[in-house]
């Protein structure tokens, strides 16, 4: 495999007829789905069983046992909605580039903090701070991905737990 690709030549001429593409993505997003849910369930400031994952759902222990399956694929956007709440996570689709798309399915994502309004204010409070310093930057998980010094002062146009939108004083 090329040295920073999650792909060869080879796996993209094996995947090159539609249908084969096709069933490739369903199969890796089916598995990833079920992978995710259970590792959120079970991650160690959790520790959920199936049955309490389905009392936050206000679901069946089976309905879980099922999303959890790999092989079951017939979730709809309202189940993945019930699982993020019951997580209190926000729940997000896309339908990307293929370059994106095997860059974000190569691996499983690790835990996920649930909603805390501390810890996203204070995310937007450093963000301001790093602007009022005349930084600017995208923040992505607590981190200034970009900083750069300017001349006139900015203005925090928009912001959201992963991005600051800025702009330039008149």
């Amino acid at each position: 495999m090329p040295f920073g690709l999650p792909w060869s030549e080879q796996f993209i001429e094996q995947i090159s007829e539609k249908e084969m593409r096709s069933e490739f993505v369903a199969d890796q997003v089916r598995t990833r789905i079920a992978l995710l849910i259970r590792a959120l369930r079970e991650q160690p400031d959790r520790d959920w069983s199936q049955t309490r994952l389905g009392r936050e759902m206000d679901k069946p222990q089976s309905v879980v046992s099922r999303i959890e399956d790999p092989e079951y694929g017939k979730l709809t956007v309202q189940t993945l909605l019930d699982v993020s709440k019951a997580f209190d996570l926000p729940l997000w689709i896309d339908i990307p580039e293929w370059e994106d798309w095997f860059r974000l399915m190569k691996n499983l994502p690790g835990s996920r903090e649930s909603f805390d309004g501390r810890r996203l204010s204070q995310m937007a409070k450093d963000a301001k701070a790093g602007v009022n310093r005349g930084e600017i930057g995208n923040v992505n998980a607590g981190y200034a991905v970009m900083v750069r010094q300017f001349d006139k002062p900015l203005t925090i146009y928009s912001a959201t737990a992963g991005n600051v939108t800025l702009r330039a004083a008149a």
